[in-house]
């Protein structure tokens, strides 16, 4: 299937801010660009104001997060690319170990987007006078509290590609799977779960208000899903350099399996791998928050990772199907863990796209500084490729035209159009009155246009269809 790319140039403020200089001063992002200076917005804001934009036109739904000690990152463990179109466009890494990690690679690829126009040193004064005269009325002695902005109103390049083979399909190697056919569930093991029921626990606070759990005057602190604790409580594994509850401290639990009443209680234990060793506790990071239970007085710390996965019906050989969100996972063993893939069904994959062809085309919701920015394309070209490479990026630029001071007109398209990337030889160009394409190159790309922007939508129709009656094809050989 063939891959997108578009660049677009448009008109907006520098709002994407960098570090304050001199405490007061609120600076731009900048860089050298030859022997000129000009101001750029990040990928990570182009990012932010490209899945606002998303949420607010097409209901896409933020992807949940988690904590991971000092990380905030998608929790994979509630959302996947099948209920979350954030996952599957932007991708994401989630942390199993310090080792280990699920990550999936952006299919929507962003550019930073770069000031064609040099950054001049431009700066503004600002103060909150409305709220000190409001104060002032009120009787309160209050002063303004004035700072600076570094300023910079420019034209800016900005380019996307989206990877149409990897959007729509996510792979994961995990531990082991499960299927409950009665309950409809299917369980994926990222790390084998384990739990510690801790007996004798009394919950308290100290003089500053922090909760802590104590046993035996040994304490135990819990913020998020950190635990820190005190090394009496723990010992080290002879035979694996893991920690783990010494065995005096865990409550018997009643085995289910066992009908004697005689039979004694089981004693299930943690053995952590991964943590920090401090002077006096052991800190490590739980999969579920910690449960206490006022009334037994115990504490419940879990570590392992799974993922459930509600409403799934088993269909033919190794495949699983969810009805809503639509999509499907297929599920194989591999040198003795458990390949993953998930894959959302042809008509969200194409849904999606066009969703984000639209607001790209349209215009990007982006606020700063309390400031309404205008990421509206005043130029647009965007084509089909062989490679998801923002090919027009490197290529095109900006020059006013002889005609008229406040028309510009784009060169460099030539160059584009001899790129072996380039699928099919056709582009999709939009223009505004502001931003032409150079006069004297239009009648060279007349037979190189699609005339209509739905022409090019209609593209991705045929393109998923193609791809997903060879991927049959295959199937049915195999």
């Amino acid at each position: 299937m063939k891959h997108i790319t578009l660049t677009i140039i448009f008109e907006a403020s520098a709002l994407n801010r960098d570090e304050k200089i001199g405490g007061n001063i609120l600076s731009i992002k900048k860089l050298q660009k030859g022997n000129k200076t000009v101001s750029f917005i990040g990928k990570p804001a182009i990012r932010h104001y490209l899945f606002s934009t998303l949420h607010k036109a097409f209901k896409w739904k933020p992807a949940q997060v988690t904590a991971q000690g000092e990380v905030v990152q998608f929790d994979i463990l509630k959302d996947d690319i099948i209920s979350s179109p954030e996952l599957d466009a932007f991708g994401y890494m989630y942390t199993i170990g310090r080792e280990t990690s699920i990550t999936r690679k952006a299919p929507v690829g962003i550019t930073k987007a770069v000031g064609l126009d040099t950054y001049q040193g431009d700066m503004a004064f600002y103060s909150n006078h409305d709220l000190v005269a409001r104060g002032l009325k009120q009787g309160l002695k209050v002063t303004p509290n004035p700072y600076n902005k570094e300023e910079h109103f420019s034209f800016y390049k900005l380019s996307f590609t989206i990877d149409t083979e990897m959007i729509g399909k996510d792979e994961w190697i995990i531990e082991d799977y499960e299927y409950d056919e009665i309950n409809k569930k299917l369980y994926l093991t990222l790390k084998e779960p384990q739990s510690a029921i801790l007996k004798n626990v009394e919950r308290k606070e100290d003089d500053e208000g922090n909760v802590y759990y104590e046993i035996d005057g040994n304490r135990i602190y819990i913020e998020n899903k950190k635990i820190r604790v005190k090394k009496e409580l723990m010992e080290k594994d002879k035979k694996t350099p893991q920690i783990k509850f010494k065995d005096k401290f865990l409550k018997e639990q009643k085995d289910e399996k066992t009908k004697s009443k005689k039979s004694k209680g089981k004693k299930s234990n943690i053995k952590v791998e991964e943590y920090d060793e401090e002077e006096e506790f052991y800190v490590f990071i739980a999969s579920q928050l910690p449960e206490y239970n006022e009334n037994e007085k115990t504490l419940k710390i879990e570590v392992g990772l799974q993922k459930v996965i509600e409403n799934v019906n088993k269909s033919m050989g190794n495949k699983y199907t969810l009805e809503e969100p639509k999509g499907e996972i297929c599920i194989e063993k591999c040198d003795g863990k458990v390949k993953v893939v998930f894959k959302i069904k042809p008509e969200e994959k194409k849904e999606r796209i066009k969703n984000i062809l639209t607001a790209i085309k349209n215009g990007l919701y982006s606020q700063s500084s309390n400031e309404v920015n205008t990421i509206t394309p005043l130029f647009l070209v965007s084509a089909f490729v062989q490679v998801p490479v923002p090919i027009f990026h490197s290529y095109i630029d900006l020059i006013q035209s002889s005609n008229s001071k406040e028309v510009y007109e784009v060169i460099g398209l030539k160059d584009t159009l001899e790129n072996q990337w380039l699928a099919c030889g056709k582009i999709y160009i939009f223009e505004s009155e502001k931003i032409k394409l150079e006069e004297s190159k239009k009648e060279k790309f007349k037979d190189k246009l699609y005339e209509k922007w739905d022409d090019f939508l209609k593209v991705i129709d045929c393109e998923i269809k193609e791809s997903e009656t060879n991927e049959c094809e295959t199937q049915k050989n195999i």
